[in-house]
């Protein structure tokens, strides 16, 4: 009776901690995450450029949004190839700068915030420490900010139109 309860027991826990947390929308997911990060302000992120603190900042958007304009000394990793070049050594010697440490601090920016949010969450699950997401994005950057940015627009090629209004998410 006692190895029955014992078994029981050890099968109710090995279920509760293999239930995967499932959402109605990404709002909800974001939401989550969103309790979990730190945000950064404009203002701090220009403190932080502007101090001798080591710092790597990311811009997580799609790469036609980031040549359109992007926070001055940022690489563009963007959300959906993260997990894979954030740790990837070759990939940082390839644009001639070091991999961040686990401990580093790394700031994240998307467009208005949620790619951030959801970046730096998943960043905290591969054990980083010490990950900051810019509140508000480049949105809000470029509006605290609006003469402290690069362009890029040779990288994209062919015709340098700005991408539409619809585009670029959230």
């Amino acid at each position: 009776m006692k190895k029955l309860l014992i078994f029981a027991l050890a099968a109710t826990l090995m279920w509760a901690c293999s239930k995967q947390t499932s959402y109605d929308s990404a709002k909800q997911m974001v939401e989550e995450a969103s309790a979990k990060v730190n945000l950064l302000t404009p203002q701090q992120l220009h403190d932080l450029m502007g101090s001798e603190e080591t710092y790597t900042l990311i811009d997580v958007r799609q790469e036609i949004e980031h040549y359109y304009g992007f926070i001055p000394g940022s690489i563009n990793i963007p959300r959906g190839s993260m997990e894979f070049k954030i740790a990837d050594s070759t990939y940082w010697d390839s644009e001639g700068l070091y991999m961040p440490a686990k401990d580093e601090k790394i700031v994240v920016y998307c467009k208005k915030g949620d790619r951030g949010i959801l970046t730096a969450y998943t960043l905290m699950q591969l054990g980083y420490t010490n990950v900051w997401v810019l509140e508000g994005g480049w949105k809000n950057w470029e509006i605290k900010f609006p003469d402290i940015y690069e362009k890029d627009l040779e990288k994209l090629g062919g015709d340098h139109a700005a991408p539409s209004k619809g585009s670029g998410g959230c």
